[in-house]
């Protein structure tokens, strides 16, 4: 079901290019700028570093501080818990890479990383306080404000799933875990080579994938151009920079146009996940909770924002 959904979406891309070339060259610019000028300068030397450092076993000596808060508010494991961690600081698609990654490699456990999956991959806080909040809705005073809302969905979202998923979240013991064990077996230079093509190969991947959306989303735009809420919605669900620049220039109220832009970074949209689908391959963690994760994350975030502003509003 899923392949032949995919194949009717690229049918649809591979008609508007041919028919309409124009925009279809205008959009496909539009999302090679946005991976070779922001997600590939941000996400590649993290990509890079923490493929060494999970190989290397480093990760263990980095979190060994702070691991105790992670176990304590999330219930994860080591490991899990620099999954996490990165996935906060990096954005998408950062957190699914990672768990993926630590799954391949016996570091935590499949009901860990289907856990983790449901909340891990979080809009990053440059993209929100930057393009979100600066460039689009001009409220970068409100920096403190959002990422309140944001993080407490979030941790809701990992309570949810927490109760539904039961994880098996224990540190896992891995014989090979240490650093010297490792680097008796693998020259220095060899890991960090290795490191630099698994990370060129992910982020290339990514950049297929946001090219490839950004078509998509200005398809969707062209054929609801006559309803422009419907227009808003599907491109915000489809690609979630391209609808969120629509929020930021439509007539709406500042309010509705500030919530609208948190849910739909906190969902993702369309190319998140096929992104993520693209992280996840090779392994046998689902989609499908990835998805449930989103749309519940996304649901927080609206009634989390809302409540916080009808709460604002009244005092």
């Amino acid at each position: 079901m899923r392949s032949v959904i995919l194949c009717i979406l690229l049918f649809f891309v591979f008609i508007y290019l041919l028919c309409f070339p124009q925009e279809a060259f205008q959009s496909s610019a539009s999302g090679v700028t946005l991976w070779f000028f922001h997600v590939l300068p941000s996400l590649l030397p993290f990509m890079i570093f923490s493929d060494f450092f999970i190989h290397t076993g480093l990760v263990s000596v980095l979190l060994r501080k702070i691991k105790t808060v992670f176990r304590f508010l999330f219930g994860l494991s080591m490991y899990g818990s620099y999954a996490l961690l990165l996935g906060l600081i990096c954005g998408y698609p950062m957190g699914a890479k990672l768990t993926a990654d630590l799954f391949r490699e016996g570091k935590i456990t499949k009901s860990e990383a289907q856990y983790l999956l449901t909340f891990c991959n979080n809009p990053g806080p440059v993209f929100i306080s930057s393009y979100i909040l600066t460039d689009t809705l001009h409220l970068s005073h409100a920096s403190g404000y959002t990422f309140f809302i944001l993080y407490l969905s979030l941790y809701l979202t990992s309570l949810i799933f927490r109760l539904i998923l039961r994880p098996d979240c224990r540190d896992v013991t891995v014989p090979s875990d240490s650093p010297s064990a490792q680097t008796l077996r693998h020259s220095l230079s060899h890991m960090v080579d290795a490191s630099i093509m698994h990370a060129f190969e992910s982020v290339t991947k990514l950049g297929g994938y946001i090219i490839l959306f950004s078509i998509l989303a200005s398809l969707v735009v062209h054929l609801t151009a006559p309803v422009p809420v419907l227009s808003l919605f599907l491109t915000g669900f489809t690609e979630m920079t391209t609808g969120i620049a629509l929020v930021g220039a439509s007539s709406m109220h500042l309010p509705l146009r500030y919530l609208l832009s948190l849910t739909f970074a906190s969902f993702g949209g369309l190319s998140c996940i096929a992104q993520t689908r693209g992280m996840l391959c090779g392994t046998p963690l689902s989609i499908r909770t990835y998805i449930a994760g989103k749309t519940v994350h996304g649901i927080c975030t609206l009634l989390v924002g809302w409540l916080l502003l009808f709460i604002q509003t009244f005092q």
